[in-house]
């Protein structure tokens, strides 16, 4: 574990929004898709903290505990709200009639997981060794 593993999950959450953004612009938007890249995002950033701070990686899709499990770095509390935005896209998107979903779900999905992506970089930069 360490950085070089930190760096490849930060790189696979950078995917993730990529293909969040790639798909907001097709003729026909799948709110679903772009919404659970979006969590998927957000899951990969706080794992590659994990890495970072050489600690065993839960198998969880759950925010609270991968961001209980990173106690040590803060309670989470301040990306609350867009953690709790992002958590149902986890598994129930993934499934037909399992979450409503309206138009503008997508571009609050990608302005959330923008703001744990960043926050999480910026965590990853400043351990610099």
């Amino acid at each position: 574990m360490g950085r070089k593993e930190a760096a490849e999950w930060m790189r696979f959450a950078e995917d993730d929004l990529e293909a969040a953004h790639y798909l907001l612009g097709m003729p026909k938007r799948r709110l679903e898709i772009i919404c659970y890249h979006c969590q998927q995002c957000a899951e990969k950033a706080l794992k590659g903290l994990y890495a970072l701070g050489n600690l065993d990686t839960p198998r969880t899709h759950d925010f609270r505990v991968l961001v209980t499990g990173l106690s040590s770095l803060g309670d989470g509390s301040d990306l609350y709200d867009e953690l709790s935005f992002l958590q149902p896209f986890a598994v129930a998107v993934r499934y037909p009639y399992e979450i409503d979903l309206v138009p503008g779900d997508e571009d609050k999905a990608i302005a959330a997981a923008e703001v744990i992506l960043a926050g999480c970089m910026a965590f990853f930069n400043e351990s610099q060794p």
